[in-house]
């Protein structure tokens, strides 16, 4: 912002940043619009399959909590980016921000914001789970059970909307304008009418006026200096975009006027910037930068203690045979000769499904800190530079971190498809066609032998059960025959 002196805005963001804001705007609604629809898709394919008996477990519970979250995302996003984007450009200024729609706005900056914050923090619970699955095995199930896992979602939902639903809630409030309107429908003027707007404009006038009479006359001209100082005031935010009126020039005949709503900043943020500050530092820090430096560290160590498992399972299994004795012969332990240690079929086949989960967790967690580490950052910037880089640079790049966000909350189906068989198995099993049967042997092959996993698992917990009565029965019996003896 300019002041008394010969100091100017400094520039954060040049021209090729507008260019670019420019030419994406335009693609961005039915960018994000296919991306939502199949993330929606994806979302509801993840939560159907994960719910399956046979797929219950900690880590599935997780995945599930997140793809809910996922899907409430996308679902809310689509009918935004429909009004904003794809009709904008069709609709009447007075039905484009009505009130209705200035409700839904604020209901969207909160909603959006707290289900995104609750999949950031998911995210987080999964890392910490499979570390302790890999680190730790031995404690696995007891840190880690299936009760402390539903606990620990749930606390997930009710934390984030108490922490990020107040803040979000008290800086923003819905102020009423009249739109100026010319003969083509473009915005001559746009006059607050909402009064602690207008008080604020009053005041923001009246302190720039003083401090330009009291300006030595080679600072800037009167008309340049209030318009860089009181441009952010006449910023209005419908959504994430902005409609900043140009300086005055030659007056167009006002043909009509409208009255409009916009989401605007609330009476308590305009006169507490330490409020507007706390805020954006709980969305860059606590909400991004946090959960992200969690992520790398945890990623890391998953990443080593995957290794360290890997190493210590070549060294168990590439054991040598044990030394022969004098005679020639092998050596005896307990009358048998000692071979080379090995693990049965089904312990190796459960390590490898372990690590498969694990590269696919992994994978997750890299696709999360790629989109959500340049938030923020963003953020960051945002809180320390203030209201000149939320201008020049966030709102202009608000748009690219949207679509970031949505593809990162779409694309885990595709790993889970890619990376884990247990769950192309279970969708297989699901939503495969049977006419496919036919001409895909192979396929009916696995589906057939998932079939017969999963329906040996009742049988297997039955007769588990019924040798349990057994051996109480057989107990029981010997115990009353020997006293019967006695």
């Amino acid at each position: 912002m300019a002041s008394g002196n010969n100091e100017t805005a400094p520039l954060y963001c040049g021209s090729g940043m507008d260019n670019f804001h420019t030419s994406y705007k335009n693609m961005h609604g039915y960018v994000s619009l296919v991306v939502c629809i199949l993330g929606t898709i994806a979302n509801t394919l993840n939560i159907i399959v994960l719910t399956r008996r046979e797929m219950r477990s900690p880590t599935n519970a997780i995945l599930t909590g997140l793809a809910v979250a996922d899907l409430a995302v996308m679902l809310e996003y689509i009918p935004y980016t429909i009004h904003d984007y794809i009709l904008t450009d069709s609709l009447p200024r007075e039905e484009k921000l009505s009130y209705s729609w200035a409700c839904f706005i604020k209901f969207h900056s909160i909603f959006a914001q707290v289900l995104h914050t609750i999949s950031i923090w998911l995210t987080v619970t999964l890392a910490v789970w499979r570390y302790i699955a890999v680190g730790y095995p031995q404690k696995n199930r007891v840190w880690c059970g299936m009760r402390t896992t539903i606990i620990t979602i749930t606390t997930a939902y009710v934390v984030c909307v108490l922490v990020v639903s107040p803040s979000l809630y008290l800086i923003t409030a819905i102020t009423e304008y009249v739109d100026q309107l010319d003969m083509n429908g473009k915005v001559i003027n746009s006059i607050p009418m909402t009064q602690y707007v207008i008080d604020y404009r009053n005041e923001i006038k009246s302190a720039m006026a003083a401090a330009l009479n009291a300006t030595p006359p080679t600072s800037a001209p009167l008309n340049e200096t209030l318009w860089l100082n009181v441009s952010s005031l006449i910023t209005t935010t419908t959504s994430t975009t902005t409609t900043t009126m140009a300086p005055p020039t030659t007056p167009s005949p006002v043909v009509r006027n409208v009255t409009v709503y916009r989401l605007y900043h609330s009476d308590l943020a305009l006169h507490n910037a330490s409020l507007q500050n706390a805020t954006f530092l709980i969305y860059s820090v606590v909400i991004k930068l946090i959960p992200c430096i969690a992520l790398t560290i945890l990623s890391v160590r998953l990443i080593l203690a995957l290794l360290e498992a890997k190493r210590r399972r070549k060294k168990l299994t590439s054991k040598p045979i044990a030394p022969a004795a004098s005679n020639g012969t092998k050596s005896v332990v307990n009358g048998k000769a000692a071979d080379r240690p090995r693990k049965n079929s089904k312990t190796l086949e459960k390590e490898k499904q372990t690590d498969r989960t694990t590269r696919m967790l992994l994978a997750v967690l890299l696709l999360f800190l790629i989109t959500e580490f340049p938030q923020g950052i963003m953020g960051l910037l945002n809180a320390v530079l203030g209201d000149v880089f939320y201008l020049q640079c966030y709102l202009r790049l608000s748009d690219l971190m949207d679509i970031l966000a949505l593809i990162n909350s779409s694309i885990n189906f595709i790993l889970y498809c890619s990376m884990s068989k247990q769950f192309r198995t279970t969708f297989t099993l699901l939503f495969r066609p049977k006419f496919l049967d036919k001409w895909l042997p192979v396929a009916q092959d696995e589906m057939a032998a998932a079939r017969a996993e999963r329906s040996a698992v009742a049988p297997v917990l039955e007769k588990g059960r019924q040798q349990q009565v057994q051996v109480v029965t057989a107990t029981t019996t010997t115990n009353i025959t020997q006293v019967t003896n006695l």
